[in-house]
């Protein structure tokens, strides 16, 4: 007889064996009572998606993130669930989500019998995903045939302001346009890889070596601020609104920078309310109209030395152009004026015969004068969709004996608003051109790194030049077209626009594109900006002044406002504006007005600004009461001339 040696070791061993093996049957047993996936129970690689960076405005503020979102489906082919089985799974979702009743869903799962991946919710919270995980029939094999999708979306919290230029994702979360698209590579990061088990509703990781982390994507911190963004919106929807316009864009740049701190594109729908759903700003060409005479003008004075106080003649407000099929008209009949008279009532004759004048038998140099301005060059925005300027040669086909009166007005050449608020942009920094851009720093963790931008060293043409055309845009608000903005409390520059869309077709109503393009404060630019609405009602109003200029009044206004009310072009200082009277607010203003010397009676200050006003008088040693907010004085007591009385203050009326 044989005897064995350590016979209690054996038994354990025999034991564990056993066990392991009976659990090893009972886990296939499983997988093969659960029918249709015994065939996918097994291991695979799977792709571990990364997180995509946000997308925030210039303070930090989200302006695109990243949400998970999820969906319960049900497996009607997998499991043979009892009757009672069922209406208390019907009972336990109507429980948590609440949007049906317990019958509804009954039925729900009924009609699921022989469906593999039927819907029972769709954008389920994840508060209702982790309650489903915790019922009963959750706890049955492979979940009970219950599977939880999880999807992830991006997320606008601040819904449609910016939405184009924010941009979108595709379901496969591949970028469509906008930031999105020009940050992509950027906001992606970098999938992993990893083993896993799959299984009903969830796929369980496998340890591995090969196993790839993903690698989240960096943050883009963006120029664009809210406050700004909404200054926009809002001023550029009123002028939408009351001029029943199809479309309207209005940018706002940083003028040192080229930071874009607010762009907003608003559309016409069908529903006859607005809303921003393309980027007309940076992909529209237009025909620009007489916010293009700047360029016009400035050839003038760098190919020739010219002076502002030229004269030419605009013959009386109607004139035809030779081989033009009908007359230009202006708005004003002006005689024989100066080059400064002419930009600023927009002559587009006075215009057109001066440019005519000089540049008939080399129209070459007008044109290469345009490229030299940068105008040929396409926009370095970072956004895609950017055309390159369409400015014809006189080698062109096209080109006829009326192209370049024309294009000296505006006309037979095309740029975006971009495009035309660069250009300006580049007359107030100087002569010294900045690429436009939305992109400011990445983000990675707490590490910020900086977005290089290409760096103009040289300006665009003679100090001189730009000088001359510096004072015929203040000159164009100060006596002009633009003059409207003269009871602002600082100085704007800038330059109206109207053109005429359908000029070529003489059966057609005129539609129109009104336009104001400008910077301010004139003596030390902070902000250039555009406004441009797209085929405002003419019985209502067309021309630039009457229909963009309100627009960008109200913008310029409320931005003054929000930087604290002064402007000395070295230091913006901010105000809390709550419970300060204007005289507190206005005390640092500079003295530019000379002291009220007869104290015997008082002084009048009706038409002025209040801010000169509240000057003028405390100059004088008055104390000042204000009543209204910013603008210019209608009224004051005691009256202007009126006897002086001890101690009474002078009460303005705003």
């Amino acid at each position: 007889m044989t005897r064995i040696k350590h016979s209690l070791r054996l038994t354990f061993v025999t034991l564990f064996i056993i066990g392991f093996s009976v659990a090893i049957v009972i886990s296939i047993l499983k997988i093969i009572n659960a029918k249709e996936y015994s065939e996918i129970a097994h291991l695979k690689t799977a792709i571990i998606p990364a997180e995509r960076g946000n997308i925030y405005t210039y303070n930090y503020k989200l302006l695109a993130v990243t949400s998970l979102r999820y969906e319960l489906r049900y497996d009607g082919t997998y499991l043979d669930a009892s009757q009672n089985d069922l209406e208390e799974l019907a009972f336990d979702l109507a429980r948590i989500f609440q949007n049906k009743s317990k019958k509804e869903y009954l039925i729900d799962l009924n009609n699921a019998e022989n469906k593999k991946y039927f819907l029972l919710k769709r954008d389920a919270s994840l508060d209702e995903v982790e309650k489903i995980k915790e019922i009963n029939f959750y706890q049955k094999p492979l979940k009970g045939g219950l599977l939880i999708e999880e999807y992830s979306s991006r997320k606008k919290p601040n819904s449609n302001s910016a939405a184009r230029t924010i941009g979108d994702l595709r379901n496969d979360n591949t970028p469509k346009y906008g930031l999105e698209y020009s940050y992509n590579s950027e906001l992606m990061g970098k999938d992993g890889k990893s083993i896993v088990l799959r299984e009903p509703g969830v796929n369980r990781i496998i340890d591995n070596s090969n196993n790839i982390d993903p690698e989240s994507g960096k943050d883009l911190i963006t120029t664009l601020e809210l406050d700004y963004q909404d200054i926009l919106e809002k001023s550029l929807l009123r002028q939408l609104e009351k001029h029943d316009a199809d479309f309207g864009t209005a940018i706002l740049m940083s003028v040192k920078t080229g930071q874009i701190k607010a762009i907003t594109n608003l559309k016409k729908t069908e529903k006859g309310t607005y809303a921003d759903i393309e980027n007309f700003a940076v992909t529209r060409q237009i025909e620009p109209g007489s916010t293009f005479k700047m360029a016009s003008i400035m050839s003038y004075l760098e190919d020739y030395n010219g002076n502002i106080h030229d004269t030419i003649d605009c013959k009386n407000g109607t004139y035809k152009f030779k081989g033009a099929k009908i007359a230009t008209i202006d708005h004003e009949k002006l005689g024989r004026v100066s080059l400064k008279e002419a930009f600023a009532h927009s002559s587009n004759i006075g215009i057109a015969r001066l440019i005519t004048k000089y540049y008939k038998k080399n129209p070459e140099l007008f044109v290469n004068r345009l490229y030299n301005f940068g105008l040929g060059d396409k926009s370095k925005i970072d956004l895609i969709g950017a055309p390159k300027p369409d400015i014809k040669f006189p080698s062109d086909e096209s080109w006829s004996g009326v192209s370049l009166p024309w294009m000296s007005y505006g006309y037979e050449l095309r740029l975006t608003p971009l495009d035309i608020l660069t250009f300006y942009n580049t007359v107030a920094n100087n002569g010294y051109s900045v690429n436009p851009h939305l992109g400011h720093l990445l983000r990675t963790g707490s590490n910020l790194i900086e977005i290089s931008r290409d760096e103009m060293t040289h300006t665009i043409c003679s100090e001189s030049t730009i000088k001359k055309i510096q004072l015929l845009l203040r000159e164009v608000v100060l006596t002009g077209t633009g003059k409207e903005l003269n009871n602002l409390p600082f100085s704007v520059s800038g330059k109206t626009g109207t053109s005429v869309k359908n000029y070529g077709n003489k059966n057609k109503h005129k539609e129109y594109q009104a336009s104001f393009v400008g910077f301010f404060p004139s003596e030390s630019p902070q902000y250039s900006c555009i406004v441009l609405i797209d085929n405002p009602n003419p019985k209502i109003g067309f021309y630039g002044s009457q229909v963009a200029l309100p627009a960008f009044k109200e913008i310029a206004h409320n931005i003054y406002i929000k930087d604290g009310l002064q402007w000395d072009g070295t230091h913006v200082e901010r105000r809390n504006l709550v419970n300060n009277s204007l005289k507190d607010l206005l005390d640092n203003y500079d003295n530019k007005f000379p002291a009220v010397n007869n104290h015997e009676h008082y002084p009048s200050v009706v038409g002025m600004h209040v801010r000169d006003a509240i000057c003028v008088l405390e100059n004088a040693g008055y104390e000042v009461i204000v009543k209204g907010s910013i603008g210019t004085v209608k009224n004051q007591y005691p009256k202007a001339n009126s006897k002086v009385k001890r101690d009474l203050a002078i009460t303005l009326f705003i």
